[in-house]
């Protein structure tokens, strides 16, 4: 085993360890990232849970998936094809803007959202769980990323998430990726696991260490990046990757 596979054998083993002690408060679906009110209609409602992941760029967690509710609070309805007949883009736009905004980018979320909810009449009989039910991971990811406004990143955080919080059945763990989120590309770097910041290399960095389910270090780092690794200032002494980390600062300046 060379230096470079001891150390991500050993970040991998820290890494999932700690994911068992924080992974409830860490879960948006089990934790209490949302509202007991907001949780149920995510749980309860797999259209909820489309748009909740793609409503997750750009904002905190908690306010990216308490959107669906408070949408469906503010036109009365979460029913697909009522939104599609009485509202339309400019409408919903009007809708998200009105304070306290439900997210950063009104616009971009109205689009996104009217266009999701056109593509789940259209293509999944008005209910996104086809999308899933019985599914590869492979294929669920695949069939995100046509979704306007997921990612690759997005996708394979909307694919743990069904397997973490929603105890999805899908064998093939090995095709979910590790989220290419601002806070684990931050730790990466830090901890000299990249010596760029390119999704590539990142992903396949997190493939040599856990093949088996790559996906299942999300958890894990993006909690350390928010809570403990910020940008600046970051609280290293408490770190539980204090020990293996290169605290290569420098290399993340432009990650705000």
């Amino acid at each position: 085993m060379s230096s470079k596979q001891i150390k991500e054998y050993e970040i991998a083993k820290i890494i999932l360890n700690y994911t068992k002690e924080i992974e409830t408060e860490s879960s948006i679906l089990k934790g209490d990232l949302l509202s007991q009110n907001e949780k149920e209609f995510v749980l309860n409602n797999p259209n909820a849970f489309l748009i909740g992941l793609i409503s997750d760029q750009s904002v905190k967690a908690e306010l990216a998936w308490s959107l669906p509710y408070k949408l469906s609070q503010r036109l009365n309805t979460f029913d697909l094809n009522k939104i599609l007949k009485d509202f339309d883009t400019d409408s919903l736009e009007a809708i998200i803007k009105e304070k306290p905004a439900l997210h950063r980018y009104p616009n971009r979320m109205a689009m996104y959202i009217y266009e999701a909810i056109k593509k789940i009449i259209t293509e999944y009989s008005g209910n996104a769980q086809n999308i899933w039910d019985n599914k590869s991971a492979k294929e669920i990811v695949d069939s995100l990323e046509q979704f306007k406004g997921i990612s690759h990143k997005k996708a394979s955080l909307g694919t743990l998430i069904l397997i973490r919080d929603l105890n999805a059945n899908i064998i093939d763990k090995e095709n979910v990726d590790i989220a290419y989120d601002i806070h684990i590309r931050r730790l990466f770097l830090r901890l000299g696991l990249v010596d760029n910041d390119i999704q590539e290399e990142v992903l396949e960095s997190a493939k040599r260490m856990n093949p088996k389910f790559p996906g299942e270090l999300t958890t894990g780092f993006w909690h350390i990046g928010r809570e403990i690794c910020r940008p600046t200032n970051p609280s290293c002494l408490i770190c539980p990757l204090f020990s293996e980390c290169n605290r290569e600062l420098e290399k993340t300046k432009s990650l705000t």
